[in-house]
């Protein structure tokens, strides 16, 4: 049986464990997508345990931040601040990636051309017009992401992880539900994924094939059902064959339609397992993930329970795991967990302040950890 204290190698990427800590938007970096002490603080002391750090979503233009205060990779002038970050990481012994994202049409307010990109005009805030993206306009994204990809290994990253989830725009193009394009963007999955697989070839191109590529995308969109759609498997193949490394499971909840002014309307939606679901309920999914796209999975969702743990090791279900609120209230939890002290970890509320806290536009708040 596999144990979370297994080494773990992934392309040329080893890691010491396959306890991950995934993309945690805190709202910490200063204006410019530049890096601040307090982001160094967050990462220096939640990094000493896991095998694998994803920092959070690094905007791959000025125009793509999904909090006011998102860290950057549009321009080379953001680059020392990552490579401070990647060191430090990597100077306790875990692994460093950093996730790449454009908001689209979950976009904070901010300057720019591309602010509510979305492939077909669905608005998820009443703050923020969407803006359907032409294809050239597609083509500029794709080499956006590109070179943000090329920045983040020249600041030391081992890997990139491609943020294709949570209907932030990548996961827009991927979804039917917000995607009703008519060209070759949209239609049946073969279009829906066209964007997508654009941008990993394009990241595997800039990075060559030494570095890692993950890539989150949603198992489960509860707005168009519960089960892992035939396309969603259909779309982790595709990922494979382009090029991709490394699965990060995730999950979107129930969506909520909001009418708003004008006969227009937004949608509002969760990114995190809710108060009445159990730890370890993504776990079938990455299975199902696992099995279709042939290549290695992370598994995210409450995974910070000692059940939890032994379900997704067991029969093969996952590779790795990642623990998120959990290791927000109690920055050492991957050390206990890791030497099997669970009675001594401060666990996660399930208050959700660290989300509200960020949408209101302020700093990360958790009830545990100041």
């Amino acid at each position: 049986m596999k144990t979370l204290t297994d080494t773990f190698t992934i392309n040329n990427m080893q890691l010491r464990n396959r306890l991950v800590m995934p993309a945690l938007t805190n709202n910490c970096a200063a204006p410019g997508g530049l890096l601040t002490e307090d982001l160094f603080d967050f990462y220096r002391s939640r990094s000493a345990a896991v095998g694998l750090v994803i920092v959070e979503a690094a905007a791959v233009r000025s125009d793509g931040c999904l909090v006011p205060n998102s860290p950057g990779l549009w321009n080379d002038n953001q680059v020392p601040g990552m490579e401070k970050l990647a060191a430090l990481i990597k100077s306790a012994g875990a692994s460093a990636a950093v996730q790449l994202n454009h908001a689209g049409a979950r976009c904070v307010p901010q300057e720019g051309s591309l602010v509510g990109a979305s492939p077909s005009g669905f608005q998820f805030r009443s703050d923020i017009a969407a803006v359907i993206l032409t294809e050239a306009q597609i083509k500029e994204l794709v080499d956006d992401f590109a070179s943000a990809a090329g920045r983040a290994v020249n600041a030391g990253f081992d890997a990139v992880e491609i943020h294709g989830a949570h209907f932030y725009l990548l996961s827009q193009f991927i979804s039917p539900y917000s995607n009703q394009r008519t060209d070759s963007y949209g239609g049946d999955i073969q279009g829906r994924a066209k964007f997508p697989l654009e941008v990993v070839r394009a990241v595997r191109n800039k990075i060559g094939p030494g570095h890692t590529i993950i890539f989150r995308l949603n198992a489960v969109e509860q707005v168009l059902g519960q089960e892992v759609s035939a396309d969603t498997r259909a779309f982790s193949r595709m990922l494979a064959d382009a090029g991709v490394d490394l699965l990060d499971v995730s999950y979107t909840g129930p969506a909520i339609r909001q009418e708003i002014d004008g006969g227009a309307w937004q949608v509002v939606m969760s990114s995190a397992l809710s108060r009445g679901d159990q730890p370890g309920a993504n776990i079938m999914h990455a299975k199902v993930l696992k099995e279709a796209s042939g290549i290695p999975v992370i598994t995210v969702g409450k995974m910070g329970n000692q059940s939890a743990i032994e379900a997704a090791l067991e029969d093969d279900h996952t590779d790795l795991i990642a623990i998120g609120r959990q290791i927000i209230a109690d920055p050492d939890s991957a050390g206990k967990i890791l030497a099997g002290r669970f009675s001594e970890i401060k666990y996660c509320k399930e208050c959700f302040n660290c989300f509200s806290s960020i949408r209101k536009g302020t700093k990360m708040k958790c009830a545990l950890w100041p």
